[in-house]
């Protein structure tokens, strides 16, 4: 089978990206062909197709001396041409069986299906977020609150720029609410796209209730981690790992909080984000026994995870289903994580890991004691549950059986 996959980044970036390269190595080495197409983004790894992809303006850095720039990363996020003039050209070129998106949103636009769709491509995009629905991605406001009904789609209100829910910024959010209502007005990515793919159960049923996606046209497949060359850590260096995002999202207060009422147990931080300063400094006034670690690449996150006591993951958002999780699991570690989104679909509280609910500094220091008291137990269980449930091959039976079902 012949794949054409779009994702704005061409590079291990995150979570999406991580996917998209496993994926990627994974149908090559079941024999299918994967010709990639994104944006020339400077931080790209290289590719023999990077001649043909379509250019990178920037977004998160409106600059008032560039308009020309400005002008066209604000057009390319309604409709970007040049990435469906190029599209189209790969699929006249090799005629791939599925055209696949995955992180399309900001800078591809639903350009990319519609020339798929036009050429006679069936289409399908990974959801790995909520961008179609909320303007920030997140579905949380600028207050740090979560949107439970993702009303910016379905009515004209002015909310999430009220609210300041992008970047806590009032220009930002206007034009992250610009692009939710173009996308409802033109309805591009229903029109353009066949099928769509879940990884956790939660974001389908969110979809289906407030995007309008039939049931039928939404699969569900979670990811999957290849731990072929990854054994049982007996290493235990007397530390809580995270791993992620320094942001107000991912309920770092929280964790601090507890470690508080936990004061003999070390936390080492890897990942960047506005909130490191803020961070260090509470950790300062506050006498924390926290190592913040700054960006780490995917090989030092392994290594990191191999000599912790477990991982915490104190999101206080709709996490899709975390990657880091089945990293932790894969060298058997715990995992504690907030009882939200996709994350209580991968940890079994009590068996693998534990959860508590979101914002619980009590119901989070709690768990903590109990993860450190039968962390080696709960690490073994949970690579079990890995090799189990969220393996190469049960993954690659899952998505072939989509792919063939999308071809019919």
């Amino acid at each position: 089978m012949k794949l054409l996959f779009a994702s704005k980044y061409y590079y291990r970036r995150a979570g999406l990206e991580s996917y998209y390269f496993n994926a990627k190595d994974m149908l090559e080495q079941n024999g299918h062909e994967v010709i990639p197409f994104s944006t020339n983004y400077s931080g790209n790894i290289p590719s023999d197709f990077q001649e043909s992809f379509t250019s990178y303006y920037e977004l998160s850095h409106i600059n008032p001396k560039r308009l020309t720039h400005n002008f066209i990363a604000l057009k390319n996020m309604l409709y970007n041409k040049e990435a469906y003039l190029k599209v189209d050209k790969l699929c006249q070129e090799y005629r791939p069986d599925i055209f696949q998106g995955f992180g399309v949103t900001k800078h591809l636009s639903y350009s990319v299906f519609k020339a798929a769709k036009e050429s006679g491509i069936p289409t399908v995009m990974r959801l790995s977020d909520y961008a179609l629905l909320c303007p920030n991605s997140t579905g949380l406001d600028g207050e740090g609150e979560i949107c439970k009904d993702f009303d910016c789609y379905s009515k004209f209100n002015f909310r999430s720029i009220r609210k300041s829910c992008v970047k806590k910024n009032k220009l930002a959010s206007a034009i992250g609410f610009a692009e939710i209502k173009a996308n409802r007005l033109f309805d591009g990515y229903r029109k353009y796209i066949d099928y769509f793919i879940a990884p956790s159960k939660f974001i389908r049923q969110i979809f289906i209730e407030h995007f309008g996606i039939e049931e039928d046209k939404i699969f569900y497949l979670p990811v999957f981690f290849d731990f072929s060359n990854y054994s049982i850590s007996d290493m235990d260096d007397n530390y809580i790992f995270y791993a992620g995002r320094l942001d107000h999202e991912k309920g770092l207060f929280t964790l601090l909080n507890a470690l508080k009422r936990t004061p003999n147990l070390k936390l080492k931080m890897a990942g960047k984000g506005p909130l490191e300063k803020e961070l260090r400094q509470y950790c300062v006034d506050n006498k924390l026994q926290v190592e913040f670690l700054g960006f780490q690449d995917f090989n030092n996150v392994q290594k990191l995870l191999s000599s912790c006591s477990f991982l915490v993951l104190p999101s206080e958002w709709y996490e899709n289903s975390p990657n880091i999780i089945l990293e932790a699991m894969a060298h058997g570690k715990a995992v504690i994580g907030s009882n939200i989104g996709g994350i209580p679909e991968e940890v079994i509280d009590g068996e693998t890991g534990y959860l508590f609910e979101p914002k619980d500094v009590n119901g989070l220091a709690e768990k903590i004691n109990l993860a450190n008291e039968n962390k080696k137990q709960l690490g073994i269980n949970g690579r079990k549950y890995l090799e189990d449930c969220f393996n190469k091959e049960k993954h690659y039976d899952m998505l072939m059986h989509i792919y063939k079902k999308i071809v019919r």
